[in-house]
């Protein structure tokens, strides 16, 4: 039987934008009808945990989506850049985001705004990027572009799948071609708990060392790292048992 895994040698960021695309409108659903329990109950609270309490700084928020995150976080800060790809994902959140005059948005990769960033982030920044770091094939100039458009001082969290546990979480841990130690490109059907779909997304494995050693190399002070699992009463709504965390969070000083 052949698997539904495929492990690509490479892609480009307009074929990843492209799968964002796709999968647009059912995340924006998804998130909004409660049916992701894994986002409200588990992502929201750890990245409200990480994010400091300062309504003075402007939010940068690398990978934005559909912007259901972003509007949660909107009211805490005086500023919001939503950087974004996708365009599917930017017209969803635009929508959804209307009624906010604290937000604006940029259709590019992150990669390719930093002439735009180094000349509007005045002030202290906090830098987010929830769930897309696993999305980004080349993290080092990801990396490089974050350390020129960062002041001393501004803050960078990112959420990923938790490399130790995510490829057996899904199920790819056992395919000939997984590694570990080795930066690898998956392409698989999206799915979260309570759904699947026919939509299929890249993500990029990489070994917790990859990311430490990348961001510390370019000024960045790893302040914490946190695995966080579901209360009893939330994991009961899921239909199988956390046997492990399933993500993993950062939270970086740039020095």
């Amino acid at each position: 039987m052949s698997s539904k895994f495929s492990h690509i040698k490479s892609i480009s960021s307009q074929e990843l934008a492209s799968e964002w695309d796709g999968l647009a409108s059912e995340r924006h659903r998804q998130i909004c009808s409660g049916l992701d329990i894994t986002f409200t109950h588990v992502m929201v609270p750890l990245v409200e945990s990480l994010i400091s309490q300062d309504i003075d700084t402007t939010l940068i928020d690398i990978g934005s989506g559909t912007g259901e995150l972003t509007k949660l976080l909107a009211m805490r800060f005086e500023r919001v850049i939503c950087i974004e790809p996708s365009t599917r994902s930017i017209e969803v959140a635009k929508s959804a985001l209307s009624t906010f005059s604290n937000i604006r948005f940029i259709n590019s990769y992150f990669e390719d705004c930093e002439e735009q960033l180094f000349y509007d982030s005045n002030g202290k920044n906090i830098f987010l990027a929830a769930m897309m770091l696993s999305a980004t094939p080349k993290i080092d100039r990801f990396a490089q572009v974050l350390s020129k458009v960062t002041h001393r001082g501004d803050e960078f969290i990112a959420t990923i799948p938790h490399p130790c546990f995510w490829p057996r979480y899904w199920g790819y841990e056992k395919e000939s071609w997984f590694s570990y130690k080795e930066e690898l490109m998956i392409k698989a059907p999206f799915k979260i708990s309570l759904s699947d779909s026919e939509f299929k997304t890249t993500h990029i494995h990489r070994p917790i060392e990859k990311y430490i050693s990348t961001f510390s190399k370019y000024g960045f002070n790893l302040l914490k790292m946190s695995e966080p699992m579901p209360s009893q009463e939330i994991e009961s709504l899921y239909p199988k048992k956390w046997d492990y965390p399933r993500f993993l969070a950062f939270k970086w000083l740039k020095n």
